[in-house]
């Protein structure tokens, strides 16, 4: 029997968490029985389907490219525009205009850039790598060629009207990284297709590699007995790099010997300029000599293999918390936010600690807990990494993904 193609469509601009997950359902899938392509933006560069044997096409993203700013742009940033928004009719008048202009620029050119090379490969199944909201353009370019398409949904997107009662019914499925997130994304819709909670996996392999401990942290210039915590994400403030920084400040009042690690950039306005807060905020706590930021690095296993604690306390829920799961499986010990899909990676106590978003105090007293009790911290590396391995493996989370495949293909 031949193999069956799947398209997978993931448009994201950067190489982040979605892209990163989508390679390792590719990587497990099994090729005799599954032929793959992936269309994503061109802004992309993220090569690691090219270099596993998948073909890659690239469709452009016009709502990512920068655009000299039009009559129309010049507008809506006007005083008249704050005007017409402030004016209950003449706003709904606005957000329907504004709806049709985002559709006319954004939506529909990608549907038809989508729409030749769904034809060409002509596939069984299209796999929408993210919300309906957030793959509106895959839905549509899915309907117009009558193929059928599932969206994978991995964040807490708001729907609109037309996403809920138009888009979404004419799934074929869903597949959803969290409880969470399925509660999140199936509000509203009056009759869902089938739908399944699939959590991410992990490349084990990856954080089982030996590491030379003392190496990683000479280059980091930080001493062999100093307890070291870090924190890794993009920085936005959703994430609570700020929760971070004051209760690292905090534990150094007991432990003036820590150090800290930030691991990641921005890549929105918005976060960039959190970023520089952040950096003054570390000044003024005098910070500076003992918070090292790392920028964006590609050596994270590394890094969380060297960690006496690592920190996840972002302030709103978290889709599902990837670094939780690449942390255990680096034996780290973790901390986590009381939110969202960590709570569903996370038994407080168990694989980890739980604290309420937000909460310096409680997030400072979880670390000077885990410093303190050696024997909890490694009650938490061992019960992690079996956690990791039982339920986030490639091979279970491709077969979880393959076997919904077969069911909603009949096969």
């Amino acid at each position: 029997m031949s193999s069956i193609r799947i398209l997978y469509i993931d448009l994201a601009p950067h190489p982040g968490g979605s892209v990163i997950s989508l390679s390792h359902l590719l990587r497990g899938l099994d090729k005799t029985q599954w032929q793959p392509m992936v269309i994503l933006s061109r802004q992309n560069d993220f090569d690691g389907f090219e270099r596993m044997g998948v073909p890659v096409k690239r469709a452009p993203t016009p709502q990512r490219e920068k655009r000299p700013a039009g009559v129309v742009d010049q507008m809506r940033q006007g005083k008249a525009a704050a005007g017409i928004r402030s004016t209950p009719v003449l706003s709904q008048i606005w957000h329907w205009g504004g709806m049709l202009r985002h559709w006319h620029r954004n939506v529909l050119p990608v549907v038809r850039a989508l729409t030749p090379v769904i034809r060409d490969f002509d596939p069984a199944l299209i796999h929408l790598n993210d919300s309906v909201a957030l793959m509106q353009h895959g839905v549509l370019a899915a309907r117009r060629t009558r193929v059928p398409a599932i969206v994978h949904g991995r964040a807490f997107v708001p729907t609109s009207a037309l996403d809920r009662r138009i888009l979404a019914p004419g799934l074929k499925g869903m597949i959803f990284i969290s409880q969470a997130v399925a509660q999140d994304q199936l509000q509203g819709i009056a009759k869902p297709p089938p739908f399944r909670i699939i959590p991410n996996a992990v490349d084990i392999a990856q954080f089982e590699q030996p590491v030379d401990r003392m190496a990683v942290r000479r280059e980091l210039g930080v001493a062999p007995d100093a307890p070291l915590v870090g924190m890794i994400g993009r920085i936005i403030s959703w994430k609570g790099q700020h929760i971070f920084i004051e209760a690292f400040a905090r534990l150094r009042q007991r432990y003036p010997q820590a150090m800290a690690i930030l691991v990641g950039d921005a890549d929105t306005v918005q976060g960039e300029q959190y970023g520089a807060a952040l950096r003054e905020r570390t000044r003024a706590l005098g910070l500076e000599n003992h918070l090292l930021w790392l920028g964006h690095r590609r050596d994270i296993p590394q890094l969380l293999a060297v960690l006496d604690i690592l920190v996840h306390c972002s302030v709103k829920p978290e889709p599902f918390g990837r670094v939780l799961i690449e942390g255990m499986a680096a034996g780290a010990p973790v901390i986590a936010s009381a939110a969202g899909g960590a709570v569903e990676i996370v038994e407080d106590g168990v694989t980890g600690l739980l604290t309420p978003p937000g909460d310096v105090a409680a997030l400072t007293g979880a670390m000077s807990r885990l410093l303190e009790e050696e024997a909890l911290r490694e009650r938490l590396r061992k019960n992690g990494l079996q956690l990791v391995r039982q339920r986030y493996d490639i091979p279970s989370h491709a077969a979880a993904v393959a076997d919904f495949y077969r069911a909603l293909l009949g096969q």
